[in-house]
């Protein structure tokens, strides 16, 4: 990621001051933070450069709190227009917390919403110095909502430019992660060898980068392709290089698809009951980190799970869970034709299976 360069005024906090004030800041509700806003210096550059920092970690084990904490702090700078640094700090910020937003809604599955705070990051994002990099990590967030959405064929045009603007910007990490897309549209096309050939890459990009995350990411999605190519040696493999790196980071969504992955591969070598009991553990993962798409989504799963099993009502149950939450977050809108069709069904206490997983199949494999 690029560096900041941010001007202080006078008497400025420390990096460690700005830590430990960013910490007391979250620990206070926010109609508290408005009168102690001098106390807990929310118009510090510094201090605010601490809660960008702890925000872009906490979306990887609390979306929804963390989208909270962006929208907080946008619009807390935004109005009343408040003075931040002395140069472009106050729009960098702005468009700062409107990525993170951005970034959380797009976890969350609001599209929508994401959109919005992907807007307004750029219109604030480009009036900064270095507007090229803000933009250029705007750009990767906008891709992988595509990517989210399954709009193939636009990430795979307009990802080459992307990777470009890193290199040139020498940004060699943000380049990385953007190949996780090229990677993540290889196993949505069903190209599983490509795919594997694009993440062993990544992981020896990531190791000689020193960077963790990356490595580990990399290895839980070689964990879902493996799976689905029904190598189960590879899988399960590829999945003990990913979990404890994860574990440490605290990095839950993450961990949870390796869940949802694992529960596949054992569907897949027909262990209905355990891959059900597996579904179920990602489930409740899911639903404690706010991600109620997934969490539908995989009511679908363990439904057509209970359907071979020969469990009707059961799978009925699951179904009736899923819908409201799939026409709430209009999780499938080029499905809406089998949707109906089940929708339908269940009302008639039937299940139409064609349509369940053609449904579900329009959901995107738990990519990490």
């Amino acid at each position: 990621m690029s560096g900041r360069v941010i001007r202080f005024p006078l008497h400025a906090l420390s990096s460690e001051q700005a830590q430990a004030v960013a910490r007391r800041i979250f620990a206070t509700s926010f109609d508290e933070r408005l009168s102690k806003k001098r106390s807990l210096h929310l118009e510090d550059p510094e201090t605010l450069l601490a809660i960008c920092a702890l925000l872009r970690q906490r979306i990887d084990t609390d979306p929804a709190g963390a989208r909270d904490e962006a929208e907080f702090f946008f619009h807390f700078i935004e109005s009343p227009k408040r003075d931040i640094g002395l140069f472009d700090e106050r729009r960098y910020f702005l468009g700062e917390f409107a990525l993170l937003a951005g970034a959380a809604c797009r976890h969350l599955s609001r599209r929508e919403e994401a959109w919005l705070w992907f807007d307004r990051s750029e219109s604030n994002f480009r009036h900064t110095i270095n507007a090229a990099a803000d933009l250029s990590r705007l750009g990767y967030q906008r891709l992988a909502e595509r990517m989210e959405e399954r709009q193939i064929e636009a990430v795979l045009e307009l990802l080459p430019d992307l990777q470009a603007s890193f290199r040139e910007l020498g940004m060699p990490e943000d380049a990385l992660k953007a190949r996780f897309l090229e990677g993540l549209a290889l196993i949505e096309t069903d190209q599983f060898p490509e795919a594997v050939n694009v993440f062993q890459e990544i992981c020896g990009e990531a190791k000689a980068l020193g960077n963790e995350k990356l490595l580990a990411t990399s290895f839980a999605n070689l964990t879902n392709i493996y799976g689905m190519m029904g190598k189960p040696d590879e899988a399960i493999e590829a999945s003990r290089q990913a979990i404890p790196v994860l574990q440490r980071l605290n990095d839950r969504i993450v961990l949870s698809k390796i869940q949802w992955a694992l529960a596949a591969l054992l569907r897949e070598k027909g262990h209905m009951s355990p891959a059900i009991e597996a579904y179920r553990q990602a489930q409740q993962q899911f639903q404690a980190l706010g991600m109620r798409a997934d969490v539908a989504a995989l009511n679908l799963i363990i439904g057509d799970l209970f359907l071979e099993l020969g469990e009707n009502a059961a799978a009925l149950r699951e179904i009736a869970a899923a819908l409201p939450v799939i026409d709430e977050l209009k999780m499938a809108p080029e499905g809406m034709a089998a949707l109906s069709l089940l929708r339908e069904s269940a009302r008639r206490q039937e299940v139409n299976r064609a349509a369940l997983r053609e449904l579900h199949g329009y959901f995107p494999q738990p990519q990490a």
